[in-house]
């Protein structure tokens, strides 16, 4: 999505999006028009499970088919909790969510990525930026919903 291997995942995702949202008081949405450019668009995730279903069939080959309901599952919810996250990242309300800990540092995360595109790629699950070795290791303390509101 950062390199213009695809055109439609580049210029939606590292164009626009990082365009629209950066690492500045523009973390956070500022126009209601740009709400539509948090998330991607609808036919993302029948896409992203058409291209990954291969390998869930060769391991539903030597694992069996609840090999291939299970991957499914967690790609399925893989992406949901990607968009929710991250809607929740760049459009902040006060959700519960939002006050606990682990958001906090998920969105600190994710917020060095619109500092630095190539890296802490991962929303959901930054342990994959560890082993890829993209991971910049986010300060102890993470603002707080009220800090990043003043910060918007």
């Amino acid at each position: 999505m950062h390199m213009p291997i695809w055109n439609y995942p580049f210029t939606a995702h590292a164009l626009t999006h990082h365009g629209l949202f950066r690492a500045d008081y523009s973390y956070h949405i500022q126009r209601e028009e740009d709400l539509e450019k948090v998330t991607f668009a609808w036919w993302n995730a029948p896409a992203l499970l058409l291209v990954q279903s291969p390998l869930l069939f060769i391991a539903a080959y030597f694992f069996g088919w609840t090999t291939f309901a299970g991957g499914l599952l967690a790609l399925i919810a893989d992406y949901v909790l990607y968009e929710y996250l991250h809607w929740c990242m760049h459009v902040p309300q006060d959700r519960w969510l939002e006050r606990t800990w682990v958001f906090r540092w998920l969105n600190a995360h994710h917020h060095v990525h619109h500092l630095y595109a190539f890296k802490n790629l991962n929303v959901v699950l930054p342990l994959a930026d560890w082993v890829l070795g993209t991971l910049i290791p986010t300060p102890a303390v993470n603002p707080s919903f009220e800090q990043r509101k003043k910060a918007a």
